[in-house]
């Protein structure tokens, strides 16, 4: 699958983030921390919040990595399993008020935009600089770290039907 431009994935970054941000909005904090709401497991929607802001925190510290010529963190947690990341990263933020995780996950996102924004046409299509057989170009590694099965840059749309369904169940009590 050829990887999109950053102008594709700009626009599929926002598109996910303004749904997400439009359901996690609907919700009262109470309701934003109520574990065991979001994909049938022990996350809250605050959780999923996070969780996204982890993945672009992620692709923005790989940006970093990839400009300096070295192997981004992120190849370390495709080859070890992203089920460990993702529960370090939730068991250190769980405490963390709402506003906090918010704050985080905005900033993340807009860091984020901003630095793809930056990123030249070259910059995007620039190859690895560590032997790599998958991830082969930045705009690639970008697209799986940002990315679900089949849509570069759509992760956050994987998690979205869960917190559909949540805000759904909400509203009608």
């Amino acid at each position: 699958m050829p990887a999109p431009t950053r102008e594709q994935a700009i626009a599929t970054l926002e598109r996910g983030h303004s749904s997400l941000m439009s359901l996690l909005d609907g919700l009262p904090d109470e309701q934003l921390v109520r574990a065991g709401t979001i994909g049938g497991g022990d996350w809250s929607a605050k959780d999923l919040m996070g969780h996204i802001a982890f993945w672009e925190e992620l692709a923005l510290e790989a940006i970093g990595d990839w400009r300096a010529a070295r192997r981004p963190a992120a190849e370390a947690i495709f080859e070890q399993g992203v089920d460990a990341a993702n529960a370090q990263d939730q068991a250190r933020w769980a405490a963390a008020p709402v506003d906090e995780v918010r704050a985080r996950a905005r900033k993340a996102h807009e860091s984020l935009l901003k630095a793809i924004t930056e990123l030249s046409d070259g910059d995007w299509r620039t190859k690895a600089s560590y032997p790599t057989r998958r991830r082969q170009t930045l705009a690639v590694l970008l697209g799986s770290v940002l990315g679900a099965p089949q849509r570069p840059f759509g992760h956050t749309f994987a998690h979205l039907p869960d917190l559909e369904a949540y805000v759904a169940a909400f509203k009608r009590r």
